[in-house]
């Protein structure tokens, strides 16, 4: 989470810059849009990163204007970056579950920091 969170908050972390603000935008400049052809689900993808749709729409709604972007993995884990709301959150579960990207644990504890934020 702490790693990640130089995304969040704009390229820098304790006054100290990683990345430049045209390089976080670039997260967010939609590079593919469409069926995985290897997950096989509609993915939106930034540089490096899943952007927000109707597949992950827990995040921030699935809205396509968020400046949110995520990844996760088999069995429940996931990483989300917002940069409008200047947050972090990870999850990684203690037991695996089924999910391609994320489960219904992390779903659900997304869901509920959106409503929350």
């Amino acid at each position: 989470a702490r790693i990640q969170s130089v995304v969040s908050n704009g390229g820098a972390v304790d006054g100290v810059r990683l990345l430049s603000p045209d390089t976080i935008d670039l997260i967010f400049t939609e590079q593919s849009n469409g069926v995985d052809l290897v997950l096989g689900m509609p993915f939106r993808f930034g540089i490096g990163y899943a952007l927000p749709n109707e597949t992950a729409y827990y995040i921030d709604g699935g809205r396509a204007d968020s400046r949110a972007c995520f990844w996760g993995g088999w069995g429940g884990s996931i990483i989300v970056n917002d940069t409008a709301r200047r947050f972090t959150f990870t999850y990684m579960m203690n037991k695996m579950a089924a999910g391609i990207v994320g489960n219904p644990t992390s779903e659900a504890l997304c869901t509920a920091l959106y409503e929350l934020v």
